[in-house]
This record gives structure tokens, sequence and C-alpha cells, in this order.
């Protein structure tokens, strides 16, 4: 065992005797005998468990709950000879899990921190999805069509309504979801991807509101189904364009009603999710020739949201180059010079953002740890952008687009430094008065 628990007493023998106890069971012990060696334990270590008095000469056990020094994943267990109503249900509030009275038996104790350190193991769970979903649906850009798209984002995720996200190949749509679901009240609970093409049509009731063991022959096991994992959260349906219609009627049912029907049981379930789904297709079309329900795509699209294409943000082209290569080289040791980037910003890009990271992703493995030319690209400068759609009705040459670049980079560096032309000058190697001209010509503010 690796937890740590945290033993708040001011009574050395009711602590060490704790601390002896749960010692003998595995768990590593540390034992504060005053509420300023508690709270100076905690800010230089994480705990699992704290188990928590209430009584002290100076102050209150509940001063340490109401300090922000426990980490998020940290369960408060609170064991006292304190036992009126009112103290309890206060740290109840202050987020204490469950209070046990003084003195209280070895059996009881060991049973009440073992289910603590279950939650406490599924609150580090949480967090690490959490931040691992929060690092992946960062949105980038300023460019309009992004503030627009941010904007609908914070909108919907306000709302329990469904979201149908439709957009190109690559414009992030997985993204999106993410990033609708970390803004949602749901954002404690699981977000659960489902690719709608990758499921066979014999197995989509299966996967999707599961299934008993021997509801059918390969059935060895219960599996409760992608819609039962989502319970509380969110359920993202990517391509649902492409699900065949005998899947969109047994869908239908879910999405209308919350209720679930696993094979193999006879009475169903409801569920309480939140559906986004996505697409690259044109729905009201594939309605028209019949290809998708139309009952199922008006359920869908409660709220649609249109995610623009990389021709319709290419301002944005710069930021997305400098977070793609923190991401690919955290390090910073691999850069691109000014005339790279703009040659890069002159490109066509088809498969959008995913396209664009691609790119840059090789880059920074074949010319790591250096600063990369624009002859290292082997690109021609395509003024203009090559999409047709949204070509600008003027050529646009290669100097202004990396002049554009220049200067948003500039921009984006001052402001990030909060306009510490030294640190910014740090930031692009530059040097200082060379970083200063260039300020000065974008009439760009700075310290």
């Amino acid at each position: 065992m690796h937890e740590r628990v945290l033993i708040v007493d001011d009574e050395p023998n009711i602590a060490k005797s704790f601390s002896d106890l749960l010692g003998d069971q595995g768990y590593t012990t540390d034992i504060a005998t005053t509420l300023a060696d508690a709270l100076a334990a905690c800010r230089d270590r994480t705990y699992d468990l704290i188990l928590l008095d209430l009584s002290f000469p100076k102050g209150s056990g509940l001063d340490l709950l109401r300090a922000d020094v426990l980490a998020a994943a940290t369960v408060v267990l609170v064991v006292s000879g304190q036992s009126d109503i009112p103290t309890a249900l206060e740290a109840v509030r202050l987020g204490a899990v469950d209070y046990l009275e003084k003195p209280v038996g070895p059996e009881r104790l060991l049973a009440s921190v073992r289910t603590a350190l279950l939650l406490a193991q599924a609150r580090r769970q949480q967090v690490l999805f959490s931040e691992e979903l929060a690092s992946q649906a960062r949105m980038v850009g300023e460019s309009p069509s992004m503030k627009k798209l941010v904007r609908d984002i914070h909108q919907a995720a306000a709302s329990d309504a469904s979201v149908l996200l439709t957009g190109e190949n690559g414009t992030g749509k997985e993204l999106v979801a993410a990033r609708l679901h970390l803004e949602s009240r749901r954002r404690d609970r699981p977000l659960v991807k489902v690719n709608c093409p990758g499921i066979p049509e014999t197995l989509f009731e299966s996967e999707l509101f599961g299934h008993r063991k021997g509801a059918f022959t390969g059935a060895i096991r219960d599996y409760p189904g992608k819609f039962v994992m989502a319970d509380g959260g969110t359920i993202f349906l990517d391509e649902i364009g492409d699900l065949p219609l005998p899947c969109q009627a047994k869908l239908l049912r879910v999405v209308e009603t919350g209720e679930v029907e696993t094979l193999g049981e006879t009475a169903g379930g409801v569920v309480d999710v939140r559906v986004i789904c996505a697409t690259n297709q044109d729905l009201n079309s594939l309605v028209a020739q019949r290809r998708f329900r139309q009952d199922l795509f008006f359920r869908i699209s409660v709220l649609p949201i249109r995610l623009p294409s990389l021709s319709e943000r290419r301002d944005d082209i710069p930021l997305l180059i400098g977070e793609f290569l923190r991401q690919f080289d955290p390090s910073g040791s691999t850069s691109l010079s000014p005339d790279a980037i703009g040659l890069l910003c002159a490109q066509s890009y088809p498969g959008n953002v995913r396209q664009l990271k691609n790119v840059i992703e090789r880059l920074t493995i074949l010319h790591r740890g250096r600063t990369i030319s624009a002859a290292d690209l082997g690109l021609s400068p395509r003024p203009g952008g090559g999409d047709e759609r949204h070509s600008p009705p003027e050529p646009v040459s290669l100097a202004l687009h990396m002049e554009r670049c220049e200067r948003q980079i500039i921009e984006q560096t001052l402001r990030s430094c909060r306009g510490n032309i030294s640190e910014a000058a740090r930031i692009l190697r530059i040097d200082r008065a060379n970083l200063s001209r260039k300020a000065r010509k974008y009439h760009l503010t700075m310290e």
C-alpha cells in the first residue's frame, strides 16, 4: 500500500495508537498534534486521508477544513469527542466524508478508513482524468470565427440540451465535445466517447445499452453499455451520420426518454446523460435522401454548433504552430523561423487543424533542437491559401503573410508576458532592441 494518512490530534497517545493501528495495515502515517503542524504538513505533502480531531487548545479542526491547503483528492475523516450535531453538520459541509465519535473501536476505524481511501482513489482518478481532458481540450485561437465558437460553447455548456457538432474533418469536433463537458455541471462525471462507424450493426445494442451474461453467444460476462457508463455525465457519439437506419431507431428511444433496455434483462433502466453528436456530413441532405431519421435529427440538434475550417481562421495558424511545438518539444529547443511560419501560413490545409498538427509533429522529429527555416519545409509559396471557397479576392503575397504572422506572434508573446519586452525577447530568442523596433512598427503595447 502507498496511501499516506495524516493523523491530527492534540492527544499524543491517541494519535500514536491510531498510527500504530494503521501502520500494521500497511499505511504510511504522519502525526500532527497542533493545527499549525497540520497546516504545515498539508502544505509540504499530499495526503490521501486525514484523520481529524476538532478540539484543540488554540482553534478548531474546522479551521483546517476551511484553509486552502488540501489537495483536491484528499479525503477528511473526522474522529472527535466533540459530538454536537451542528459541529458535525458544519464539518460535512466543509468537506468531511464521515464523522466518528470517540472512543472509536479499531474495527470501526479501519472500516471507515478503507471506505474513505476508496473514495480518495476515485477522486485521484477523476482529477487525473480532468487534468488530461483539460489539457487535450485547450482552445487555441483569437480569430473572429474562433471567438464565436468559444461563445457558442459557453452558451451550450450551461444547458443539458443535445448538441450537434458539424464541420469538416480535422476541425476538432472531439476537442469541442470535451470542452462542452468540462464547462458543464457534469464535469465531475464521466465523458464516454463512441465512434459510431466502429461498432458493427449486430453489436450496436449490446455496445450502447449493455447485456447480461448469457444474453447471446459470446456474452460471457455482464456489460453495462456506454449509456450506463455515462450516467450522470456526457456521451459523445462521433460520426453519427454513418449510423445505419435500424441503429438510429434504437438510439432514438434512449435519446428521447433516457430509457435503456439491456439485452437479457426484462426490466429497463433510466439514465441521466447529456448527448453530444458530431458529423462531417450534411444531415439535412441525408434526411431528404431518407438515409437519416428526421425525428432523430431533431432530437440531437437542439443546439447546433458549426466548427470553422482552418481556412476560415488563418490568423490562428501562428498560435497553433506555437501550441503544437510546445506539445511535441516541451524543452523549447525546436523553433520555426519567421519565414518558415509565413510559408506555413500560406499553405492550403484540406485536413484542417489535424493536418497542421501532423506537419509540426513531423518537423519536430526531423529537425529537433534547432530553428527550422523555410528551406527545410520543402514547400512552395501558395498565395491566398489554396482553397478557392475561402480565398481572398486579391492575391496576398508571402511577405504580407509573414508580416501578419510575425505581428501576431509578437502580440501574443507580449500579452502573455504582460508587456514585459525583456521577457518576450527571451522567449522569442531575439535581442531586446530588435523586438522593441518591431513592437513599435506594429503599434503594440510594451513596458
